[in-house]
Formats: C-alpha cells, structure tokens, sequence
C-alpha cells in the first residue's frame, strides 16, 4: 500500500524550549504503521538552552542550527536535509493527535495530484478551531477558515482547500521539487499563501484532512505584534510577486496607512517592489511603477515621493550610495573639519562623496593641513548669499535673526541629491531633506531658535560625554551615538628620552579669544620673570589655525613682541611641521574655558591633547569639558583650575625628570583609546546600520 517508507517531521524552534517536551512526546506517540519517521528540529539562534536540552534529551533528532532567525529558511534547511518522499511540517508549540501523521498520509493515497494536506488545528483548549484552510476575507487579506469557532463537527469533512495553514501540513516530496522552496523573503507567516497559489498553478491539489488534529498554543512562538507586522508587510509582497498591476491600488486598503503607520508603509513597500522587478519584465514593472508614483506622491508628498525612487535606485544595485557632507567651516584647519574629513576619507573607499562647502577651498588643501587623502571625493561650493552680501568669511548662524527667509535653505535643497546628508559642524539651521541625514554636533553652542532643525536629523553624533549631556540639556535632544574624535599624529621617531625644553599649545587662534593664548603667554612670562633658568632655557610656543586680518591674533603679537622671553607664534602650519613640533615638546598646555562659565567655552574634547599624548608630551590641561575624558589627573597629565596651579604643575614637572618621563609613558599608552582605527571602527558600524536601512532591510 504504501509508497514510502520515511515521512520526515520539520519543526523550527527558537527559545521554544518549554514546549518541547510535550510536542515531542506527542510525535513519538503517533500512529506509524506503514512508515517509520525522521524528526528534524532547526533551531534559529535560540538562547534558551533549547540547543543543550535537545542534544542531552534527544540525541536520535536531527539538529540544524540556522545562522538567522528566518522561520521560512529554517523550513528549507529542513527541506533540504530530509530524506522522505512527504515532508510534514508542524509548529513546535503544539501537540498531536495518536492519528496526526497517519490521516495526512491516508489522504495523499487517494490521489497523485495532492501537493499539500493540512491538519485540522484547534487551539489549546481542545474545542475551539484555529484553522481548517485558508481564505482571502478582504483584498488580498487572508484568514484561517473556522478561527474562533466552537468544534461542533462543521468542519469534519475531507474537502479541497485553495490555501494551507503552515502550522501543520504535510507535504509531497515532488510537489516541493517541482514548486520550489518556500519564498524566505516573507521570514514568517504568507509564505503557505505563496506556497498554495504557486502550487495551484502548477496543477497541484490542497486538501484538509479534519482526522489529523494538532493542538496549538497560539503565538506561544510569536508575538501578535509581530504577526500583524509580517502579514501586512508580507501581504505587498505576496500583490507584488503575483499581482503586480494590483499593488498601488492595495496600500490604502493596507493596515499601515489605515493605522497612519508611514514609515513600515514606506518600507514595505519598497521591499515589494524590489519583488515586483524580481518576478516580472519590464512592461509590467513600469506601469505598476507609473501608477505608483501617483500614490506614492498622495501618501508621503512630493518629497517623499522622490526619495522611495531614489532609494530604490540603490535596494536593486543600480548605483552607489550617495553622501554628501557639508561643512560650513570646510575653508577653517580646525579639530572638526579634521573629524569630517577623517570620516570622508574613509567612506570614500565605498561611497560616492561629496563635500560642500561655501567658499573657495580645494581638496588638496586638506591633504597639508591634515595628511588626509580626499581625492576620491567631489568638491561642490555653494556660496550662501546672505552672507556673501555681507562679506562675511566666517559662516555664522547666528546672524540670522529675524530673517523671513532660511539663508541656509539653498543647503537644504542640495540635500536633495543625496541618500545620506551629513551636517558635520554643527549649523543647526539646515534642513534635512534626504532620506537619511546625520548631524554631527561637538557642542550644541546655540539654544533652540528661529529655523532651528536639529530634531529633524535621523542620527545625532556626539563627539563625547561632555558634548552629550549639553545635547540634553540644551537641546532635550538625545545623541544617537558617541564617537570619539579620530586622533592619529603618532611620530615613530617620537622617544619620551629625546625632548626638547619647549611648552607647547596648539589650538586656532579663534576671534573671541575663548582658546586663551593671552593667558597662555601672560603665565609663561610670569614664570619667566620668577624663575631666571626656566626662561633661560625654555620656550612657549603658541601653535594654530588663523584667519587674515584675525583682531585677536594682533593682540597676541603685540603682547608676545613686547615681552622679554622666549615666545614664538606659528600659524597655518602643515601636518609635518605640526607632528614635528610635537615630537620636540616636553609639555603640552591647553587652557580653553579657564575661567569661563558659558559652557560652549570649554574646550568640548580636546583632540589636540591627544595628538600631544601620542607624542609622549606631558599634558597640562584645563580641569573640564572634554579634557577630563582624556586626561586623568596625576595618573597621565595634570588638570589645573587656575593661572597659578598651571604654573605650579609645570614647575613641578620641569623640575623632575623622572616624573615627566613616568607621565609621558603612561599619556602616551592613554591615547591610543582615541585613535582613528578606534573612529573608523565606530564609523564603519554606523554606516553599515544606515546603508542596511537604505537598501530595504527589514525595519524590526
């Protein structure tokens, strides 16, 4: 009678440990008088010990762990590893009638056109049914025939079915070869719909035998959150794949846009028409597209309309991913245009880049300031009229006061042209209008105000703990990541025993003074005058960036030309002249927010100490900001308050050589937490989790 002698039983589990036993007692239980069985469990990642449980309990069951948590590739790993000609497929959070496998098999003897049998499947409570087949109760919504429907034998007849429920059906060996493996683009629940209608077409017969009973802890595997969310989202792609014509017309009848869920709208339904290109020619994909533009453009506005395409352009290869970074400050050799630039050197390798700027730069200009290779990358100046008109070299925000207009909107339309829009320095008045923007923020230097758009980045970088709790503070706006600045100005020729008897600071030379060279020269002269071999033998050297005609600087030569020690200025400097002044240093100042109580005049990080610390400098620094993230006092640098505790801890220093020696060691094995292997590892990861967003992965 019979025509096989396996029938392999597939269950997926994932931390399904606790129904286990029962499910499997059940199977081990039923009738088997024309065949013997082989169990086969694919586990999905499970944490629960249901792995250990099974191997100690159940050695004889073939185990299969999946590398995803992918219920319909798990169902094809099983598939695929089974030897027998019917495979029968039960959830594991069931258990099964004595006459379970028995019936599904009687059936399929009395007919070779049977693809698919489904068992009668009633909840846990044993009289009330679950499912008894499937049918389609609204457009292209489905429900399982009888739910919630007492057992009074209404449903006790062999009958053809147009859909299987998965949660117990068996299966013909050669209706899954000639069909094909279940579509593991749905990961769960529409994957038996796709399965029946495909099998249909192919002349297959679906049937529902009411003498195999399962009973079923109903999503004691699955949340009914997660449910609703895979049938609506795989209900488009299921339209897509076999009714494409039909898909505009079912997203207003979807329970995303009935509930006002857009966002898991705007990416379902850009999955379905990655399967809509997938299954079908050209003709039909684009008029489905044309008629989608039109809905699209109703639902989500002009703006949204344009960035579903352009995103699309990327989920099926047809281009690279488009960044561009603007940098308002791009003409300035300051430590934020360094983190930029450091970030852009990086994702020029995959991406294609482009930096925008508002005054006239090059690239190369960066490859002096800061030994960062941009060649890769696309240079677009845009220059912002409002400040053109008024001269203005240094782009200033808060300018803009009672302005009608945004001056900055001309940024945000160039927005447009990118998938990623990167706000690398802080001009929180730029309107994002790509589909993924991020806004790099070092400080959030200005309160909330006229055309303030910060809230409106999907991602908000902080460069550290300082910047993070003002982020908060000031804006109530939470930093999405913390990535340290990237710091790499290691000289190999660097030796701790081979200084030079100089003081060193490097920091720009900023208009308002907030960096404190005049403090800085004034506590050097004082040192000077008190101790005659300190001025004598060292120097204080004032290092950084300047602008022409900087009011400040001039009173920092002026200071400097009429003071009676050894005092040099070194503006504009090149990476090597820079990394050169390190390597000679001894001691490294840094006194940006001595005396300050506005928070945005505390030094925010400090990446100038770092590179110091690479160098084996002995860092003396001010007690705050983002200093104190780096240097921890007396272990590798001296943190100091005042005037008179920086003069001090620099005496003390200069006057044991030991000490100095010990503290260098130790700043310098203290720098490498600040690298930029460490940024670009951080990096790296953000923009893989951005990029996955981009081409249509699952957004839960």
């Amino acid at each position: 009678m019979s025509d096989c002698s396996i029938i392999s039983v597939i269950t997926v589990n994932y931390n399904g440990k606790d129904f286990l036993p029962g499910f499997f007692q059940s199977v081990l239980a039923t009738f088997r008088d024309h065949f013997e069985i082989e169990i086969i469990v694919v586990d999905n990642g499970s944490t629960d010990d249901s792995v250990g449980f099974l191997k100690e309990t159940y050695p004889d069951v073939k185990l299969i762990q999946n590398n995803v948590n992918n219920y319909t590739k798990a169902i094809n790993l099983g598939i695929r590893n089974a030897k027998g000609d019917y495979v029968a497929i039960v959830n594991n959070d069931t258990e099964l009638h004595p006459e379970w496998l028995q019936s599904l098999w009687e059936t399929f003897q009395t007919d070779e056109r049977i693809g698919a049998v489904q068992s009668k499947i009633l909840f846990s409570d044993r009289s009330t049914v679950n499912s008894t087949g499937g049918e389609e109760i609204e457009t292209f919504y489905f429900r399982d025939v009888g739910f919630g429907e007492e057992d009074a034998g209404q449903y006790d007849e062999v009958r053809r079915i147009d859909y299987f429920s998965g949660g117990s059906a068996m299966l013909r060996r050669r209706c899954l070869e000639d069909v094909g493996a279940f579509d593991e683009d749905f990961i769960m629940f529409f994957e038996d719909v796709d399965f029946s209608i495909r099998a249909r077409k192919k002349d297959w017969k679906l049937f529902y035998c009411p003498r195999s009973i399962v009973y079923h802890n109903y999503h004691g595997s699955s949340s009914n959150e997660l449910c609703d969310y895979l049938c609506t989202r795989n209900r488009f792609l299921f339209i897509a794949k076999h009714f494409p014509l039909k898909l505009p017309e079912s997203i207003k009848t979807s329970h995303f846009y009935q509930r006002g869920e857009f966002n898991l709208l705007y990416h379902s339904l850009l999955e379905a028409v990655r399967k809509l290109v997938q299954f079908h020619g050209d003709s039909i994909v684009t008029d489905s597209l044309h008629r989608l533009k039109k809905e699209l453009a109703d639902i989500f506005g002009p703006l949204g309309a344009h960035n579903f395409f352009s995103q699309l352009e990327l989920m099926l290869g047809l281009r690279k991913i488009r960044i561009g970074i603007y940098d308002h400050a791009f003409h300035f050799a300051g430590g934020g245009q360094r983190y930029a630039a450091f970030m852009a050197e990086g994702l020029q390798e995959k991406y294609d880049v482009t930096y925008i700027a508002n005054k006239d730069v090059t690239l190369e200009q960066y490859k002096e300031w800061f030994n960062i290779d941009l060649s890769k990358c696309r240079l677009k100046i845009i220059k912002i009229p409002f400040f053109e008109q008024l001269n203005q070299y240094f782009i200033d925000e808060g300018m803009v006061l009672n302005e009608q207009e945004n001056p900055f909107d001309i940024i945000s339309k160039e927005s447009l042209q990118y998938d990623v829009f990167i706000n690398a320095n802080m001009l929180g008045k730029v309107q994002p209008l790509s589909p993924i923007s991020v806004f790099v923020c070092h400080f959030p230097d200005r309160e909330k105000g006229q055309f303030f758009c910060v809230n409106q980045y999907d991602y908000l970088i902080s460069n550290g703990r300082y910047g993070t709790r003002w982020i908060k503070n000031r804006w109530q706006l939470d930093s999405t990541h913390l990535i340290y600045p990237p710091v790499d100005m290691y000289d190999p020729h660097s030796d701790p025993n081979k200084k030079e008897k100089i003081i060193l600071s490097v920091t720009r030379f900023e208009q308002g003074g907030s960096k404190k060279q005049i403090e800085m020269a004034k506590a050097f002269m004082d040192l000077t005058a008190n101790h005659y071999d300190i001025g004598r033998t060292w120097k204080l050297i004032l290092a950084g960036g300047n602008t022409p005609g900087n009011p400040y600087f001039e009173k920092v030569v002026k200071l400097v030309d009429g003071a009676n020690c050894n005092i040099e200025l070194k503006t504009n400097l090149s990476y090597s002249e820079i990394r050169a002044l390190y390597k000679a240093a001894s001691i490294f100042w840094h006194a940006c927010g001595l005396y300050e109580t506005d928070p945005h005049l505390v030094e925010h990080f400090g990446m100038t100490t770092v590179e110091a610390m690479q160098n084996y400098c002995v860092p003396v620094v001010i007690n705050g900001g983002g200093q104190v993230e780096i240097v921890q006092n007396g272990i590798n640098g001296f943190t100091f308050n005042t005037i008179a505790e920086l003069q001090s801890l620099t005496l003390r220093i200069i006057n044991d050589e030991v000490l100095r020696r010990d503290i260098a060691e130790k700043a310098y094995r203290r720098s490498h937490e600040f690298t930029a292997e460490a940024f670009k590892t951080r990096v790296n990861a953000l923009f893989s989790e951005i990029e996955n967003e981009l081409v249509g992965i699952d957004v839960l």
